[in-house]
């Protein structure tokens, strides 16, 4: 049950807020991820959570429109291409595992985005990650991790 900061050879996930950052370039994330890649010699991870949060927004926008105007459409091609640049970290049998303890333990009535988050923070520790992310929910969530887990957690500006 502990929440810890990244050290410097910690690997990280992208939080869906940081990936849309980036996407954006957003001159912190860029320095952020930057800095990170001159480090580790790669580019941070993604969970399969944080890519269906960011393929939902667009099909949900597609749907609610009826259509989709030219600047979604670059969005999402940019989106794909970012998603395409990083390793996907599947959602298995350890994630579910360490999300039931966690998601069970959480308070009542908390939002969806919330629970997403708790989906991400589950696959980043079934894979030895950290997580980048804007969002201090994930602290909450850290509170409520196995005893043997630490979540690490870098909070990236835009």
């Amino acid at each position: 049950m502990a929440v810890g900061p990244t050290l410097p050879d910690t690997s990280l996930v992208l939080d869906s807020n940081i990936l849309t950052a980036w996407r954006y370039q957003k001159l912190g994330v860029l320095q952020a991820i930057a800095a990170y890649q001159s480090r580790l010699k790669l580019l941070p991870a993604l969970t399969s959570i944080t890519v269906y949060e960011a393929l939902y927004g667009f099909e949900n926008s597609a749907v609610k429109s009826n259509e989709i105007n030219e600047q979604t459409k670059q969005d999402r091609i940019r989106t794909e291409q970012l998603i395409k640049s990083c390793d996907v970290l599947s959602f298995n049998q350890a994630s579910a595992e360490i999300a039931a303890y966690i998601i069970t333990r959480l308070p009542k009535n908390i939002p969806k985005d919330t629970l997403l988050d708790a989906l991400i923070a589950a696959t980043a520790l079934a894979h030895g990650f950290g997580v980048a992310t804007r969002d201090k929910g994930f602290e909450l969530i850290g509170k409520h991790t196995p005893d043997h887990l630490i979540l690490r957690l870098a909070f990236w500006s835009p």
